[in-house]
C-alpha cells in the first residue's frame, strides 16, 4: 500500500500500511513566508508605474501587490486540488478498514451480533481519530463504500482533483437512491456521468438543487423512497446556548411542523391583549413550552383578555356557549351560496375610469399593530382551535421572575424537578455560587429557587466540603442504591465513553471492574455508559446477545481474545480508555464545581485549622525533644516555618464558633427542608 491504495497485497511487499502512514506523514509542505516579509522587498519601489515607461525599471509597488494577489490564487486552486486528492485516498482507507473489520470477524467467526458490535468499535476509534462524531463516522464509512465500490468515475475524478469531497457525497446519496430502488447497474453509472457533468462549475448548493431536479425527473418513483428514507430519520435535538438557554429542534414532516407552529401561533395570538406585557414571540415559545410540559395556559400566567361586554343577544346556541368571549365571532354565512348576500353594497362599488383607489399603509413600528387574525386565512387548518384559555384576572398578574418591575410572567418551568446541585450556602443568600442542572451546567440561583418552590421534596446528598464532592459509602453488594444512583448522575452528567453526549438519565450504570472480578460498587468504581457504548465496553468478554460467553460454550474458542475498548479511572477520578488498537484517550477536562464560602466561615475554618497545626506542632517538639540528645538549634519555634497569613485572625475561635452555631440553627429550620 505504499504508492497504491490496492488491497490486499503480498505481505513480503515492503509497501505496508505502516509504511503508508510514515509516508503521509512525512509529506512536506511549503513554509508561506508572512506578509510583511513579502511586503518589505517592496519598500524601494516607487508606489505606482511611472508614466510612458516600460520594462523592468518601471515596475512598482503596485505591480507587486497584484503579483503577489495572482500568487495566493493560484496556490489556494492548488491546494484546493490537493485537499480533493487528499479526500480521496482517505476514503479508500476508510473503506479498506470496514472492509478488513468484516473480514476479521469472519475469521474470528464472530455471530451477526458482534460483528455489529465489531463494526462500531471501529467506528468510534475513526471518530476519536478525526475528531469527529460517531454518526459522522458512520456516514464517512458509508460513503466511503459506496464510492470506492460503485462510483468509479467519481472516484476518478476525486482522485484527479477535479471534483470536491461534498459534491461526490451529493452523487453518492443520489445514486444510492436510484440503487435502493432496484435499478440497474448500466442506468446508475449513466446518472452518475450526468451529475458529474453537473458538478462543474456549480456551486456546492446549486449542484445538490439540480441533483435532485435531476433525479426526480429522470426517476419519479424515487420521491416516495426519499420521502420514507427522511421520515425514518425525525428527531429531537438540543443545543446549549448561553445565558442558561438552550435551543430544542424538532426534525420532523413538514405538514406536523407547520400544523405546530400553527397552534402555537393561534393560541398566543388569542392571549394577547391589553393585560399581556409579552411579545408574540414570547408568546408563542411559552405556549409550545407548556404543552411539551404537560401544563395548562393557567399556570404559566397565560389568559385569554378579560371579558369586558356580554353576548346575550346571540341567538345562536352555540353562540351562547360562548358568551363573554370578546373573541368568538358567530360563523357568517357563506357568500359564495345560493341566496342574498351579508353584504347589501357587494358588487355595487365601481372605480371611475382612470381613478386608483389609495390605501393607507399600517404603521408596523407602531406598539399597537396587531398581525391580521390568521383564523381568515382561508388555508388555515380546520381542525385547530385555540386551546383552552381563562379570562384574565382583574388585574395583571403579578410577575414571578426576578424583575416584577413589568409584570412580566417567568417563562415555563419544569414541575417535575430534575437533577439540580444547589450549594446550600448559595440557597440561605450567604454566597454568589450558582446552581448546577444535570445535562445543562451552570444556572441561575434565581431559577433554582423557583423550581424548588413547585418541588414536592428536597433530595438531599452529602457532600465534602473541600472538594464539592458527593460523599461515598463503601458498599460490598451488587445493588446500586437510590442515593448513590442520583449522586452518580449528579457526578457523571453524560455518558462517559470519549465524545458521547447520551445524559446519564437515559444511562447505564457499569462496573469499571467487573464485581465478580473483585470490584467494589463504589463511586470510584461505577460509571455511567449509554446502552451502545455499554455493549461496545464488554465487546471484548466474548459474550453473544444474550450475555452468554462464547469460550465457555465454545472451548475452541478458550485461546481467541478479542480487542475492545478499556475503561480506566485516573487518581483524579475522571475516566481515560484504551482503544481496540492500543491507543489511549485521556479524560476530558472536567467541570467541577469548588465549593464558596462566606468570609466568616472561612475565619472559622483557618481558626480550625490553626488550632490544629498549633497541636500538631507542640506534639511535632515534644517528640523531637525526647529523641534529639542535645540542643542543636533544629527545634522550637525558631526552626519552624511560617504559617500561612490569615490563620490567626484577631479572636477567631469565638467569631467562628458563633457563626458555626448560626450555621447549625439555619440548617436545622424546618421551614427550609434542609436539616442534616
Amino acid at each position: 500500500m505504499g504508492s497504491s491504495t490496492d488491497f490486499p497485497e503480498s505481505r513480503g511487499d515492503s509497501s505496508t500500511t505502516a509504511s503508508v502512514a510514515e509516508l503521509i506523514a512525512a509529506l512536506p509542505l511549503p513554509r508561506v513566508e508572512p506578509l510583511e516579509h513579502c511586503l518589505h522587498a517592496l519598500h524601494e519601489l516607487p508606489p505606482r508605474p511611472v508614466p510612458r515607461e516600460t520594462g523592468p525599471a518601471s515596475y512598482s509597488q503596485l505591480d507587486g501587490v497584484r503579483s503577489l494577489m495572482d500568487q495566493c490564487l493560484n496556490a489556494v486552486a492548488a491546494l484546493h486540488r490537493h485537499q480533493n486528492q487528499c479526500a480521496a485516498l482517505l476514503i479508500t482507507l476508510v473503506e479498506h478498514l470496514e472492509s478488513t473489520t468484516l473480514l476479521e470477524g469472519r475469521l474470528l467467526s464472530l455471530d451477526p451480533w458482534q460483528r455489529t458490535h465489531s463494526l462500531d468499535q471501529v467506528r468510534a476509534e475513526l471518530a476519536i481519530t478525526l475528531h469527529i462524531t460517531e454518526g459522522a463516522a458512520a456516514r464517512l464509512m458509508a460513503h466511503a463504500t459506496t464510492l470506492v465500490r460503485q462510483l468509479p468515475a467519481t472516484m476518478t475524478a476525486l482522485q484527479a482533483g477535479d471534483l470536491g469531497w461534498d459534491y461526490a457525497v451529493v452523487i453518492a446519496e443520489e445514486t444510492e437512491l436510484l440503487r435502493a430502488t432496484g435499478l440497474d447497474t448500466e442506468t446508475v453509472a449513466g446518472f452518475e456521468q450526468q451529475l458529474l457533468s453537473k458538478a462543474a462549475g456549480s456551486t456546492l448548493r446549486s449542484f445538490r438543487e439540480k441533483a435532485r431536479r435531476l433525479r426526480e425527473r429522470s426517476h419519479p418513483e424515487t420521491i416516495p423512497a426519499r420521502t420514507r428514507r427522511a421520515y425514518t430519520d425525525r428527531r429531537l435535538g438540543i443545543t446549549h446556548s448561553t445565558d442558561g438557554m438552550s435551543w430544542l429542534s424538532l426534525y420532523a414532516p413538514s405538514p406536523a411542523i407547520e400544523a405546530i407552529w400553527d397552534q402555537c401561533t393561534l393560541t398566543a395570538t388569542a392571549a394577547q391583549g391589553p393585560h399581556e406585557t409579552r411579545t408574540l414571540t414570547q408568546l408563542r415559545a411559552d405556549v409550545a413550552a407548556a404543552l411539551l410540559l404537560n401544563q395548562t395556559m393557567t399556570q404559566n400566567h397565560i389568559y385569554r383578555p378579560a371579558p369586558e361586554t356580554n353576548i346575550d343577544d346571540v341567538a345562536d346556541s352555540s353562540a351562547s356557549a360562548h358568551a363573554g368571549d370578546p373573541w368568538f365571532a358567530p360563523t357568517e354565512p357563506d357568500p359564495c351560496t345560493v341566496g342574498a348576500s351579508p353584504d347589501p353594497h357587494h358588487g355595487a362599488f365601481t372605480l371611475e375610469q382612470g381613478v386608483t383607489p389609495v390605501f393607507d399603509d399600517p404603521d408596523y413600528s407602531s406598539p399597537g399593530f396587531r398581525e391580521p387574525d390568521i383564523r381568515n386565512n382561508p388555508y388555515w387548518h380546520p381542525e385547530l382551535d385555540v386551546l383552552h384559555l381563562d379570562p384574565a384576572p382583574g388585574e395583571a398578574p403579578p410577575g414571578t421572575g426576578p424583575d416584577t418591575s413589568h409584570s412580566t410572567p417567568y417563562p415555563p418551568l419544569p414541575q417535575a424537578l430534575p437533577v439540580v446541585l444547589i450549594p446550600v450556602f448559595s440557597l440561605l443568600g450567604l454566597t454568589n455560587e450558582p446552581a448546577w442542572m444535570e445535562g445543562t451546567g451552570p444556572i441561575s440561583m434565581e431559577v433554582a429557587k423557583r423550581m424548588t418552590e413547585s418541588a414536592p421534596s428536597l433530595y438531599r446528598l452529602l457532600v465534602d466540603p473541600i472538594s464539592n464532592k458527593p460523599l461515598e459509602a463503601a458498599m460490598d453488594s451488587y445493588r446500586i442504591t437510590m442515593s448513590m444512583r442520583t449522586m452518580l448522575r449528579i457526578r457523571d452528567e453524560y455518558c462517559q465513553f470519549p465524545g458521547c453526549n447520551a445524559k446519564a438519565s437515559t444511562s447505564e450504570i457499569d462496573h469499571i471492574q467487573a464485581f465478580n472480578a473483585g470490584g467494589k460498587t463504589t463511586a470510584a468504581n461505577l460509571e455511567h455508559l449509554c446502552k451502545r457504548h455499554h455493549h461496545m465496553k464488554h465487546f471484548k468478554d466474548d459474550k453473544n446477545r444474550y450475555g452468554q460467553y462464547r469460550s465457555i460454550n465454545e472451548p475452541e474458542r478458550n485461546n481467541l481474545h478479542l480487542r475492545g475498548w478499556t475503561p480506566r479511572r485516573e487518581s483524579d477520578g475522571r475516566i481515560g480508555w484504551t482503544t481496540p488498537t492500543g491507543q489511549y484517550c485521556p479524560p476530558e477536562p472536567g467541570l467541577e464545581q469548588p465549593p464558596a464560602y462566606p468570609e466568616w466561615i472561612k475565619t472559622a475554618m483557618d481558626a480550625k485549622l490553626a488550632q490544629k497545626l498549633a497541636e500538631q506542632s507542640e506534639h511535632d517538639w515534644e517528640k523531637e525533644l525526647l529523641d534529639t540528645p542535645e540542643d542543636d538549634g533544629s527545634w522550637g519555634p525558631e526552626g519552624m516555618p511560617e504559617p500561612p497569613p490569615g490563620l490567626f485572625p484577631t479572636n477567631a475561635d469565638e467569631e467562628g464558633n458563633l457563626n458555626l452555631n448560626a450555621i447549625h440553627r439555619a440548617l436545622e429550620d424546618p421551614t427550609l427542608g434542609l436539616a442534616l
